[in-house]
Parts: structure tokens; sequence; C-alpha cells
């Protein structure tokens, strides 16, 4: 195939250009698939410099595909070859360890892989996808496309280490909720989209007074989370609950609340921030975590807004959608939209709280 073919640019900083850069991140993303289905950033991290037959021997590929895939990710940064001028097969190739720790070391905050196999998953899926789009603007069967690269549970693998490594620390910097949480009767938390578990582990880990009751609609999801927490020996004092948040019927009294990056995907997210509202104690604070996107739409967005309507195209909004009576939020949750669904459900103030992140913005809803 010839460069025209392939839609190679002109090199002046075109709109094709752009799309032969849209080409190119795209194999990105399906060779980041294929290294971790096969194993191969893993055997690279734990085992390398490593020649292409080596690294067949490891993971059980065919010689020729490992020489090929290692030499795309030569290609593109990805992995290091030590030795570019020795015959293809005698080539030994590493990992750096920056780059380990975003594609094989799901114990680091770096960790990123699980996003890409996601959206190389979900690529399978766009003829369904097409279908629900075309379904008078809600999916077919009661829901979106369920093999789209399940974005939730990537986030769960992803925002695992994260939540580990840095929600302990990020509560802490609110000053009188960490106080309650340390102090004595013992404080309850609810964690409302817990997904796998990990915000609610994390939670438990770094309060040892605190018990926390984690809920989620999807039960495959918490019986997962159920034995992440036996593992984590924080089961006597963590619940999980398979429950719509909207209408989860707890004794009230949680003095803190947590939605962490969970509230744009609800179909009605002021019915379920209503009963988390009447769910906490007379002095319980919500903190909700959802995207750092822009105050407001602008064309030429950032790479936050970028990323975001992305996932929503795919995954978020469609998702939503099966709900007759949706808000169909959509990934891109401003900060005005956020707010007012607050003041709906009864909020009486929202605070913008001082925490740094690249991705998320932090909000404190006062009841």
């Amino acid at each position: 195939m010839d460069d025209a073919a392939k839609g190679v640019g002109t090199g002046s900083g075109t709109f094709a250009d752009r799309l032969v850069a849209a080409q190119l991140g795209s194999f990105e993303v399906v060779a980041a698939y294929l290294g971790d289905r096969l194993g191969l950033y893993r055997a690279l991290a734990e085992s390398g410099p490593l020649t292409p037959p080596a690294v067949a021997a490891r993971t059980g590929i065919h010689p020729r595909y490992a020489r090929e895939w290692l030499e795309q990710q030569a290609a593109i940064g990805w992995v290091a070859v030590l030795d570019p001028d020795a015959a293809p097969d005698d080539r030994a190739y590493v990992l750096p360890p920056e780059h380990a720790a975003a594609l094989s070391d799901r114990d680091d905050p770096a960790y990123a892989l699980p996003w890409l196999v996601a959206l190389a998953s979900a690529f399978a899926d766009l003829p369904a996808l097409v279908d629900a789009y075309r379904a008078d603007g809600a999916p077919q069967a009661g829901g979106a496309p369920q093999a789209a690269g399940r974005p939730e549970d990537a986030g769960s693998e992803a925002n695992r280490p994260v939540f580990l490594h840095r929600l302990g620390s990020w509560i802490a910097s609110i000053r009188d909720v960490d106080a309650r949480l340390r102090s004595a009767p013992p404080a309850r938390v609810l964690d409302v989209g817990c997904g796998a578990g990990w915000s609610s582990i994390a939670l438990a880990t770094a309060y040892p007074l605190v018990t926390v009751d984690g809920v989620d609609p999807d039960e495959d999801r918490v019986a997962l989370a159920r034995a992440h927490a036996r593992d984590a020996r924080v089961d006597g004092r963590v619940r999980f609950h398979a429950h719509d948040a909207a209408h989860l019927d707890e004794p009230p009294g949680y003095q803190l609340a947590l939605l962490i990056e969970t509230l744009h995907d609800m179909p009605r997210p002021v019915e379920v921030l209503s009963n988390v509202r009447r769910l906490l104690a007379p002095d319980g604070a919500l903190v909700v975590v959802d995207e750092k996107v822009a105050d407001r739409f602008r064309p030429d967005a950032g790479e936050v807004d970028r990323l975001n309507y992305g996932w929503s195209l795919i995954s978020c909004l469609p998702a939503s959608m099966g709900d007759p009576e949706t808000v169909a939020t959509g990934a891109v949750l401003r900060p005005p939209t956020l707010m007012a669904y607050a003041r709906a459900a009864g909020f009486r103030d929202v605070v913008v709280l001082p925490i740094e992140d690249r991705s998320w913005r932090f909000y404190r809803l006062e009841p």
C-alpha cells in the first residue's frame, strides 16, 4: 500500500496530518492491547532485555510476531532497543522503568494500560454502538453495548493504585472530615458507585476506626469487591451492597459519603444525591470527585475535555440512555451542571476543594 492510500499527510500541519496522527494513535492502542493480552509488557518488565525469540519463548507466541511487535514498540518509543544494528532476531529490547510503571506495574499510580485495553476492546462493539445511536436515543434491549471495553472495570483496575496510594491523603486534607474519621465513636462512610471496591478498601486502610458501606448496582463487581476486601483483611469493617443508591435504605448518620467518578454515569443523579443527603449525619459531608473539564463548552478544547468526550461517545452516555427518565449527562460533567444537580437535590452549598489533580476535580456538598 502506498503512502497516499494509507493517508500519509503533507507534513505541513494540515488537517490530513491530524488524520495520520489519529491513525498512529489507534495503532498504538491496538499494539498496547496485544502487549497486555499476550503478556509481552510483563515479560519485558520481569526479564528484559530480551530478544524476539526470547519474548516468544516466554509468552508462547510466534517469534515472527514477537519481532514485529517489538520493532513497532521501538519505532514509537515505548520500548528501547539496546543494539539496533544487530540482526533482527539478535536485537535486545527493554522496557524503560517509567514505561514499565504505566504499562505493567499494577501497583504504581501511573498504571494506565487498562484504559488502552478497554478502548481497543470497544472497537469490536462499534456496530452495536451504531445501532444504539439509531434507536431513538436509547440502546436496544435495555442498555448500551455491554462489551464496549467495560471501561468501568478498566477504571477500577487503573484507579486501584491511585486510591490505595492517594485517597487517604486527599481526605486527610479536608481537616474537619479527617478529624472526625480519626475519632471515636467510629465514623460511618458511604462509598457510592464503589465498583470493585478499591476506594472503600483504601478508606478503611487509611482510617482504622471507620466502617464503610460500598454501593454499586452491578452484582458481579460487588462480588469482586467483597473478595478484594477479604484479601485486604478489612472485610470486618467494609460491607458491599448490590443496590441502586437512589433507593438505598440504610440507617441515616453517615459522617462522609463519596461519589468518585460515578455521578456522570447515573441516569438520575438528582435522585441519588437526594437520597445520599438523607443518609448523611447533620454534620456529615458529601465529597464528589468527577472529571476536571472546563467550566463551559469551547471548540478546540483541552486534553481532559477531549478524552472525556471520547469516553462519553462510546460508553458513558450510551450506558445511561437505557433509562427512559435519564438526564443523559455524559462524561463531560461541567461544574455548573453538577452544582445545579446539587441544588435540585437540596444541598445548601457546593465548594470546589483545593485538591490538585490532573484529571479530577473535588467538590464538597454541604447538606
